[in-house]
């Protein structure tokens, strides 16, 4: 009985071990989608205001990543969501303003949609002003 017990104990774990978060999940794809999306709008411009944004965005995400990786707390991983929120508005900001390829366009949608399941996740609510 008590190997039975133990051995349930160990497939409960291993389960919980393999399957990730929703946070880490959306992270992870964000993380992805951030540098996808970079390398879609470098393409056409290295130097446009939408690939510098786009750059800062890559880099917050990777920030945010790593800060998941390194199992920060939530109020920790919130502070650090700010910059992702400020680069994320920044660059749809700035892709409103210019005209971009399907292409982009795809890549931009891939992020949001990473985007806001993470401020979901974090029950992150943008503070006016961004």
């Amino acid at each position: 009985m008590k190997v039975l017990f133990t051995v349930a104990a160990l497939v409960a774990l291993a389960g919980c071990t393999s399957t990730p978060s929703k946070l880490t999940d959306a992270a992870d794809r964000l993380d992805r989608s951030a540098d996808n999306l970079y390398e879609e709008v470098r393409r056409d411009s290295d130097t446009s205001d939408a690939a510098r944004e786009a750059q800062r965005l890559a880099d917050a995400a990777d920030d945010f990543n790593n800060g998941i990786e390194d199992d920060r707390d939530r109020d920790e991983l919130r502070e650090r969501f700010d910059s992702v929120a400020k680069a994320y508005h920044e660059l749809r900001d700035e892709l409103d303003d210019e005209d971009v390829d399907s292409d982009e366009r795809s890549a931009f949608a891939d992020v949001t949609r990473a985007y806001l399941d993470l401020e979901r996740e974090l029950e992150y609510r943008r503070v006016s002003g961004l």
